[in-house]
């Protein structure tokens, strides 16, 4: 990643959170999650782990929809 790119997504993301406060707070607390289960320094293991925390929730979602009809 350049610097540029990290600086586009930054206003992509700040713009989709609804401000660089939000996004910078989000950030913290993934990073602070990150440090807490000594995944930090494993970019590879903690990208597995967020996705499949966002595949976790995501089928969460589709199993309450599917209770409801």
């Amino acid at each position: 990643m350049t610097a540029e790119h990290h600086l586009k997504e930054k206003e992509r993301l700040s713009r989709a959170l609804n401000g660089q406060d939000r996004l910078t707070e989000a950030v913290k607390d993934i990073t602070e999650t990150f440090t807490k289960h000594n995944i930090s320094l494993m970019p590879g293991v903690a990208l597995d782990v967020t996705v499949f925390a966002l595949e976790t929730i995501q089928m969460g979602q589709i199993n309450l929809r599917d209770r409801q009809l």
